[in-house]
């Protein structure tokens, strides 16, 4: 696996076409949510206090496609994949319910493969 399925995953959340945006951010704002980690890896990757907000859970579980969807055009496995976390930061008040900046982490056997994006889909530190 490489740092590009990371890099992809990460630009794809902050983006329009993931759909996640605005659905999960302002569920974070109703819960007083700031942040919140969302793990691809896991069967249901939507978090349990969401599971009721379907458009949500649908575009997370789309997410979670699009991720293996990288891995597999990358020449590897979804099994490659130890773990997957993304992480969510919102400006609440701002930019209509979309991320600031979203962190993708992925974990294979041998390494941790992380990339930071904006919303303008710029790579970030």
């Amino acid at each position: 696996m490489t740092k590009s399925v990371a890099q992809s995953l990460a630009h794809h959340a902050v983006s329009a076409l993931s759909f996640v945006h605005p659905h999960l951010g302002q569920a974070c704002e109703e819960a007083g949510l700031d942040s919140i980690e969302i793990y691809l890896s896991d069967a249901e990757p939507c978090p349990k206090r969401f599971l009721n907000i379907e458009p949500l859970r649908l575009a997370l579980n789309t997410l979670k496609e699009t991720l293996y969807g990288l891995v597999t055009a990358e020449g590897f496995e979804p099994k490659d994949i130890e773990s997957a976390k993304m992480v969510f930061e919102f400006k609440h008040g701002q930019l209509g319910h979309y991320c600031s900046v979203c962190t993708a982490s992925l974990v294979s056997a041998s390494k941790t493969y992380q990339s930071k994006a904006n919303y303008f889909g710029s790579t970030t530190r």
